[in-house]
């Protein structure tokens, strides 16, 4: 049900987590920082990666992915080490990085345009989507280990039990910058892949006919029967009421007044 709404302009947000105390954390592409988000400002910065020298409104990174550890953003990518307006559009294929925010430095470096990072038990994945890899990091020597390549853009991942679900975007075929990508005749469709992470091996695929060009991340609501998120644009939400342990809702034929 819906109870806070957050005004941020056009930050260009992308992973968004909530983090111990109920902090919400956020990537903030636009401006090259990971941020907080609250009732007091458009956006309070975190960090930004220290080859930043300050904050503007010019994507110079690409930072996009984030992943929390102990209820704090802890890794980050980003699409190369650029200080300057889109400097990651020079260079798709080998220059992106997985940085460590604790103590500021790369993890890992010469991804293909990875995006969502995450930890699955004790080890670190992430997606290269210019180069449609499936990898996992060592943390401690920063070696890359390709689980599985398909030639499509791979953004979004969650998991359930020993399956991975990624999301598969279509191609924007008036983008001079994914008309450079190795398999871009290829990617003309958008759906899920269900990988079996034990062998790599892909289990099943949802492809959407229509409605749907690209994702960009994907959660499993694991356990729930008919799962709903309802908004404000309709008045459903006023017939709800909800309190720890239980929630109620109204007859249909009760007077309202």
């Amino acid at each position: 049900l819906p109870r806070v709404t957050y005004h941020t302009g056009g930050m260009d947000i992308h992973d968004l987590r909530f983090g111990k105390d109920g902090r919400l954390f956020a990537v903030n592409t636009l401006f090259s920082s990971i941020v907080e988000i609250d009732d007091q400002y458009n956006f309070r910065p975190y960090w930004k990666p220290w080859w930043i020298d300050q904050l503007v409104s010019e994507d110079r990174c690409h930072l996009n992915g984030m992943v929390m550890k102990d209820g704090l953003p802890k890794y980050a990518t980003a699409f190369n080490q650029g200080n300057t307006h889109q400097s990651w559009r020079e260079n798709l294929l080998d220059a992106g990085v997985l940085l460590d925010l604790e103590n500021n430095e790369v993890v890992t470096e010469g991804l293909a345009m990875p995006h969502s990072p995450r930890i699955f038990g004790d080890q670190l994945y992430l997606l290269q989507s210019a180069s449609g890899e499936l990898t996992r990091i060592d943390l401690k020597s920063g070696k890359k280990e390709t689980v599985l390549q398909y030639d499509g853009f791979l953004r979004g991942m969650d998991m359930y039990m020993d399956y991975l679900f990624i999301g598969i975007s279509k191609l924007r075929k008036n983008s001079s910058t994914f008309a450079k990508l190795p398999f871009a005749d290829k990617a003309n469709h958008s759906g899920i892949l269900i990988i079996h992470l034990p062998t790599g091996s892909i289990a099943g695929q949802i492809e959407y006919l229509s409605s749907v060009d690209e994702i960009y991340d994907i959660h499993i609501l694991s356990d729930k029967v008919r799962p709903n998120i309802l908004n404000t644009i309709k008045n459903d939400h006023k017939l709800a009421v909800a309190i720890p342990g239980a929630t109620y809702w109204a007859r249909p034929d009760q007077n309202q007044e």
